[in-house]
């Protein structure tokens, strides 16, 4: 999977900081931003990177390079003049051929990026907004869902409001939609895509996290952002619990398979997934802890089978856990 960093704007609100280097350079604990970001996708095994660059992007390259200094690939996506948030994006759709992620540069998160991978796929999105609710609403995109979390009203920075549930500037895409809604120049995802997206009813959901997100927009929000990580209330991606450890920094992989099952056969299934003993188990899905540390989820879908998920420090035994699964469930529909 492949992710897209906005990094192209001038951060005016930012200043002085970023009156000599972008934005997303400026520097938490002598890191900049954007490297808190690679280093969150990066642990969760996503290592081919896209970034936008326009205002002072050399700052960007000169630090980062090709990125294998942090595990990583980088591909630069320059911007002779801003194109806003989502017209860089579009300008690669030719880089964007599978699902993928956007985060936007100033972004200071450890947003659980397997969660909003799973529930992009389990609500069949062709967009998946990730959202936070805060104090203060009037600086971003209010979003109201349904029961099913479907976006049923976006409204961007309003003079007044209901509801505190925001846009984080984190997305799932569907590639088709670059093709689809196909646009040059400049443009917006809160001001123009999301909202054209509405008013066409297409299928895009909400993601709603209680991970930590502070958007780096001015001096103040800075401040905040450097008291956080030094009280310990932002959790650097190689030391969250559970996914990694202080002296052996580990990349998990995931991997996605589908498999077809008639639904006349998935009682069958479910029996059989039942027997060898899961972690946890509902109605929909089926989640098993493996002894060497990987983890599967087998989630059942009226309309596409079985989805697995199967993630593993090392991603060939990630693809041989989803594997494995895989061919139990065509086997045990034959039963």
């Amino acid at each position: 999977m492949k992710a897209v960093i906005l990094a192209g704007g001038e951060g005016k609100r930012l200043r002085p900081y970023t009156m000599s280097i972008a934005k997303p350079m400026v520097p938490i604990l002598n890191k900049p931003i954007l490297e808190y970001s690679i280093n969150l996708l990066r642990s969760y095994g996503i290592k081919d990177i896209l970034i936008t660059t326009c205002y002072k992007g050399e700052t960007i390259k000169d630090y980062f390079g090709d990125g294998k200094r942090f595990n990583v690939n980088i591909t630069y996506l320059e911007e002779k003049s801003p194109l806003g948030t989502a017209g860089g994006v579009f300008l690669a759709r030719h880089r964007l051929r599978e699902p993928f992620l956007v985060l936007s540069g100033d972004a200071f998160t450890n947003i659980p990026i397997d969660k909003v991978i799973e529930f992009h796929y389990e609500k069949r999105a062709v967009m998946t907004v990730v959202s936070k609710e805060v104090e203060n609403p009037k600086e971003y995109g209010i979003c109201h869902t349904d029961a099913n979390r479907k976006l049923v009203n976006f409204i961007e920075k309003p003079e007044e409001w209901v509801g505190n549930e925001v846009n984080t500037g984190v997305y799932m895409l569907d590639p088709r939609l670059l093709d689809r809604y196909a646009h040059l120049g400049a443009r917006d995802f809160g001001q123009d895509f999301i909202p054209q997206l509405l008013t066409n009813n297409e299928e895009v959901y909400v993601f709603k996290t209680s991970a930590y997100w502070r958007d780096i927009g001015n001096p103040e929000e800075y401040k905040c952002a450097r008291d956080d990580l030094m009280r310990g209330q932002y959790s650097p991606p190689s030391f969250i619990k559970g996914s990694h450890h202080s002296k052996d920094f580990i990349e998990p992989f995931i991997t996605r398979l589908q498999v077809a099952c008639p639904n006349g056969k998935k009682p069958i299934v479910l029996a059989k997934l039942l027997e060898t003993v899961p972690s946890s188990s509902s109605q929909k899905e089926i989640v098993f802890d493996h002894r060497d540390g990987g983890r599967t989820k087998i989630i059942s879908d009226s309309k596409r089978g079985f989805i697995i998920y199967s993630k593993a420090d090392r991603r060939n035994l990630a693809r041989e856990l989803a594997r494995y699964y895989g061919k139990k469930i065509k086997i045990w529909q034959k039963v």
